[in-house]
């Protein structure tokens, strides 16, 4: 009996579901800059088809960014190529030029929930670009990066 009873509760405990993890991937951008025509692609990663997440964009940013804020342009392309475009204009900084997020030493990471409830089919790909007025090539981002976060 002690051993069906403990077969019983090992089966219980594989058949329980596994915690959902957000997953995030960065691409690293040049330290001669991010050029204006210069896309970054992402392709979300979902545990399974009918997962429900948030997407969230995170920038890391040093020292050598010059402006207190970040324009960006993000395209959501759909399983079936259908395209939202998402303007993103994300405060890297306060008026006294103190910088937000997160950071150590001279880089800084903030982020910006880009959309909500989204599923595989949603957000097949994700591409960023930076849309900063009458700048062609952005200094002081280092990376980009796009996490997937479970609801």
């Amino acid at each position: 009996m002690t051993t069906v009873i403990a077969a019983v509760m090992l089966l219980m405990a594989a058949c329980q579901r596994k915690p959902v993890m957000a997953h995030g991937q960065f691409k690293h951008l040049p330290p001669a800059g991010w050029l204006k025509t210069m896309s970054l692609t992402f392709n979300p990663e979902f545990d399974d088809s009918t997962m429900i997440c948030d997407l969230v964009l995170a920038v890391r940013h040093d020292n050598r960014y010059p402006f207190t804020n970040l324009s960006l342009v993000v395209d959501i392309i759909a399983a079936d190529s259908t395209v939202s475009r998402h303007p993103v204009d994300l405060a890297l900084a306060d008026e006294y030029g103190n910088w937000s997020g997160g950071g150590f030493g001279s880089l800084y990471q903030d982020r910006v929930t880009i959309t909500t409830g989204v599923t595989q089919a949603d957000a097949h790909a994700v591409v960023v670009w930076q849309a900063m007025a009458d700048c062609d090539t952005l200094c002081g981002v280092t990376d980009v990066g796009l996490i997937t976060n479970p609801k």
